[in-house]
């Protein structure tokens, strides 16, 4: 099998039958040890990433003279088997399975995995847990769907590549702009001047640039139905290959690694009760505690009702959690039921602050705000706010739950808010930061003196 030797990409791609379009013909082409191609739909992404591969199964690594190696890596195992299936697929047509100790593709046995007679090693693998990302001597890295990926999992993939002087490539349909992402933070990387980033190189390819696709370019009349249908960002981001901000969950900087922890009442900080009233939709009671020297948050219990009215709801309170209502300082209610807010202060004997509203923009910058990494001070290294595993609720809103509009459908006016749904742990959350903490001026937050009811 070895005699079959292939040296030149574009020679490979004529013989097996490839004809990249011209988006897909321009990365093949261009040099670069770090690719990053955030694409649009439709792109062609599969089986731009399996071709790069499939050349380096014939080809010695012009390091240590040997056979090549390298992963398909996906957020999940599962997210790596397009790309696989066509490496599979096309060397099974050559023969090669006839030649290799191992050739499987098993998504559900978690095995897919091409080792042949003389040492050329593909393996999927899953970013799952990044932690086991570890290896030694790989060629290549094939990184799918890393708009998904975690920015942390390169760190663990990055070392095994260096013996080798190995290459990856990162394709994906940008999840917008997040410092959690790795498509978004490599391709910042790309587009850097700096020296330190000079391996890395960055295209944005949107849909239309797939010709074979979309014959008409960008006036094909299927991007033309999709633009009338989808929002500006959606529109931007799933064809446009855009990082656009307001696009999929609106807390893109909330991690479970990073923000979730276990977290019992401490006695010392001072503790507060943030409120959103509903009746169809839950009423939400989140107990935050804050540490009176740093300002570093806790939520360390949240509490939800549905179909119950307000005096039901202090009954409960009492009756249920009453050394935690008994401990608390203030309440930060929603401002637009003052009767409701006025049952609480006289049931449960906690003051209110007044000043929690204003417009929802501000309260979704603090909360943003607090869930991103300090770079400097008393918590370096770690968020503002952190959330107690009992929360299960908040933390699926935080998440993936609340979002931003995806189809114009969707959108009632023209305030470019979130969808209002899926919201309400969050609502209370922003309440009592726009209330605690006035205003975000120049990255930082401000505290409120604002007055009491």
């Amino acid at each position: 099998m070895m005699s079959t030797v292939v040296l030149d990409k574009a020679e490979y791609f004529e013989r097996t039958g490839y004809r990249p379009h011209p988006g897909q013909n321009q990365m093949h082409r261009t040099p670069g040890r770090f690719k990053v191609v955030p694409c649009g739909r439709r792109w062609g992404k599969t089986l731009f990433g399996a071709k790069e591969i499939e050349p380096n199964t014939f080809v010695w690594c012009p390091v240590t003279g040997g056979p090549q190696q390298g992963w398909i890596v996906g957020p999940q195992y599962v997210h790596a088997e397009k790309e696989f299936r066509f490496v599979y697929d096309s060397l099974r047509r050559m023969g090669v399975d006839k030649d290799s100790i191992k050739f499987i593709n098993n998504v559900e046995s978690g095995n897919m995995h091409i080792r042949t007679n003389w040492g050329f090693d593909l393996q999927c693998r899953s970013a799952a847990h990044p932690e086991t990302l570890v290896g030694e001597g790989l060629n290549f890295v094939l990184m799918v769907e890393a708009g998904l990926h975690k920015r942390k999992t390169w760190g663990f993939v990055r070392p095994a590549l260096s013996d080798r002087r190995g290459w990856a490539i990162f394709t994906g349909v940008p999840e917008g702009r997040s410092d959690n992402s790795l498509l978004y933070a490599l391709y910042q990387r790309g587009q850097s001047t700096r020296e330190i980033d000079k391996a890395y190189h960055s295209w944005r390819m949107p849909s239309w640039t797939n010709t074979v696709v979309f014959p008409g370019g960008r006036a094909d009349q299927e991007i033309l139905d999709a633009e009338e249908d989808l929002t500006s960002d959606e529109f931007n981001r799933q064809y446009g290959a855009d990082f656009t901000e307001k696009v999929g969950v609106v807390m893109k900087e909330y991690s479970d690694e990073v923000h979730l922890g276990d977290f019992n009442y401490e006695p010392s900080w001072p503790l507060y009760m943030a409120i959103d009233y509903g009746f169809t939709n839950p009423f939400v009671v989140l107990f935050v505690q804050e540490n009176p020297t740093t300002h570093q948050l806790r939520i360390i219990k949240e509490l939800r009702w549905t179909q119950v009215d307000t005096d039901e709801v202090c009954t409960d309170l009492l009756q249920n959690h009453g050394s935690l209502v008994h401990a608390c300082k203030m309440m930060y209610p929603d401002p637009a039921e003052p009767d409701d807010t006025r049952t609480m202060m006289r049931k449960l004997r906690i003051p209110a602050m007044m000043h929690t509203g204003g417009e929802l923009k501000t309260r979704l910058a603090l909360i943003r705000r607090s869930l991103k990494i300090n770079q400097a001070g008393a918590y370096a290294g770690q968020p503002q706010l952190q959330i107690d595993r009992s929360c299960t609720k908040l933390a699926w809103e935080m998440r993936e739950g609340y979002r931003w509009p995806e189809h114009k459908s969707e959108v009632r006016s023209d305030s470019e808010n979130p969808l209002d749904k899926d919201n309400h742990g969050t609502e209370a959350f922003g309440r009592f930061m726009r209330g605690r903490f006035r205003s975000v001026n120049e990255g930082k937050t401000t505290l409120s003196r604002a007055r009491m009811g």
